[in-house]
């Protein structure tokens, strides 16, 4: 074709179809936000000496001047009109499988508007419609596999019998090639979908097996989502899901795959467990068992034994402590998963001060509730400050450190991490936290087991977010310092 100017072609898609497209020995002209052009002014001399245009261009959710109508529409009106002024013929247009005349869905009615602007235009053009398209950094995978990985249970659309045909976004790429190789697909529409009519539960079904996790699917009615759907798209930047994809989740992303198969020879790949695992572990999706039962299970064992020594020993629970700790912090640091986690930035200390700053706050609110309901809790948080009393403030702040260094090292770096490797991110950081809280049961001080378990959570789930020990061990620390040395409860 010769050079082939790609709208849109930094994108997610547009990577694969860049890729597939000088695969095939085309020379390719990107033309992206990113590189400087904005395509809904489009100059026409962007697009001169091209012999082609595939125009990728756009959206799931509206913010600012990113419209549908602008993006959809508009910009395909100027893509048209830059190609007539650049003498250029031959059009690719992506659109959507759902495309249709709807004016109570904007995502699909301008998708629509905007294919009926391309068969109008009096170019040589060939419209794709996939379905939902998924890949190594993709939405789809990375949204389900985050809500998979966080909770045991999924709440899923209506009864989640939708039908769906996801489609790899190299089927796609090579449905943009086969449609420039093929003359013939001039003036024609065609849908570009997976081989197999499955269902959005069988989809939600397939990434979890592929992430090897127990999942309980709860139908949920589209109505109960639509107000959740409408709070993540206004405050996340990367949203889990939109109102523009709910709409399609609760009728399909379905199609006919025979045309592209026979005029674009695109051959679509089955969407199965087998070819999601290494797209998911590609992705940075798949929490790999990284720590093995034995060593998790001994070392777990072992702090419980040394902590039992340090409470009820004789060296007193300051000093007991820091010895268990010292053991601990070496047997922690052995395991490879831990060490590659102890990343130190600027940011994550920044994300640790503000996150013991807000701990600290909500352990305020705590006592002020314990206040009312559990006047006991004021001589278990004195019998507590007690253990640092008889040390001197060096030995205090030098043992502090490495206490809390070894604490998040061992109860989140070792034993939150093989909960979660087998659980998933939310039921590991409870688990985990539980099994943080246990290991002090032998003080026999019940406020010092809900505050293990509170903070163990808290810490968990940051450790979690970041997948770094820096921001839990300095929200630990900071806490720690505020509690017991700057502003104590008692």
């Amino acid at each position: 074709m010769g050079t082939v100017a790609v709208i849109g072609g930094t994108g997610f898609l547009g990577r694969h179809v860049v890729s597939a497209l000088r695969g095939a020995g085309e020379e390719v002209r990107v033309l992206s936000r990113r590189n400087g052009c904005d395509a809904t002014r489009l100059d026409p001399e962007a697009l001169r000496g091209c012999q082609a245009v595939v125009n990728l261009a756009g959206i799931k959710r509206e913010a600012g001047e990113q419209s549908f109508q602008a993006v959809h529409v508009d910009l395909v009106a100027r893509v048209v009109e830059a190609m007539k002024a650049a003498g250029v013929r031959r059009l690719v247009h992506i659109s959507v499988v759902v495309a249709r005349a709807d004016p109570d869905h904007s995502y699909h009615d301008t998708k629509w508007r905007g294919e009926e602007l391309v068969r109008a235009s009096g170019l040589d053009w060939t419209i794709l419609r996939p379905g939902v398209i998924y890949g190594v950094g993709d939405d789809l995978l990375a949204h389900l596999a985050l809500m998979i990985n966080t909770a045991p249970v999924f709440p899923i659309v209506n009864d989640g019998g939708a039908p769906m045909m996801p489609v790899h976004a190299g089927d796609v790429a090579a449905g943009v090639v086969g449609a420039l190789r093929n003359p013939a697909s001039a003036g024609k529409t065609y849908d570009v979908v997976g081989p197999d009519r499955l269902t959005l539960r069988d989809v939600v079904s397939r990434v979890a097996e592929a992430l090897e996790r127990p999942l309980a699917i709860l139908p949920t009615p589209a109505a109960l989502m639509a107000l959740p759907v409408a709070l993540l798209e206004k405050t996340m930047r990367q949203p889990l899901s939109t109102r523009a994809q709910l709409a399609m989740l609760v009728e399909g992303l379905a199609g006919d795959p025979e045309a592209a198969r026979r005029d674009l020879g695109v051959e679509p790949a089955p969407f199965t467990p087998d070819r999601l695992r290494p797209m998911l572990a590609a992705s940075g999706l798949v929490l790999r068992k990284e720590i093995a039962a034995p060593a998790a299970l001994g070392i777990y064992a072992l702090a419980a034994a040394l902590l039992t020594l340090a409470f009820r020993g004789p060296l007193g629970p300051w000093k007991g402590m820091t010895v268990a700790m010292g053991i601990l912090l070496a047997l922690s640091l052995a395991v490879g998963a831990v060490r590659r986690r102890l990343s130190p930035t600027l940011g994550r200390v920044g994300l640790g001060l503000a996150a013991g700053g807000v701990l600290y706050g909500l352990t305020r609110l705590a006592v002020w509730g314990f206040g009312l309901v559990w006047p006991a809790w004021e001589g278990y948080a004195r019998t507590l400050s007690a253990w640092k009393l008889g040390h001197a403030t060096p030995f205090l702040a030098v043992t502090l450190v490495m206490i809390v260094i070894a604490e998040e090292t061992l109860w989140r770096g070792v034993v939150t991490r093989f909960t979660m490797e087998r659980l998933g991110r939310a039921a590991g950081v409870i688990v985990g936290a539980a099994l943080y809280a246990a290991a002090h049961a032998v003080t026999l001080n019940p406020l010092l087991l809900a505050a293990a378990f509170c903070c163990g959570i808290f810490w968990g789930l940051l450790y979690a977010a970041t997948d770094d020990l820096t921001a839990p061990i300095v929200s630990h620390l900071a806490w720690d310092v505020v509690i017991l040395f700057v502003a104590p409860m008692v």
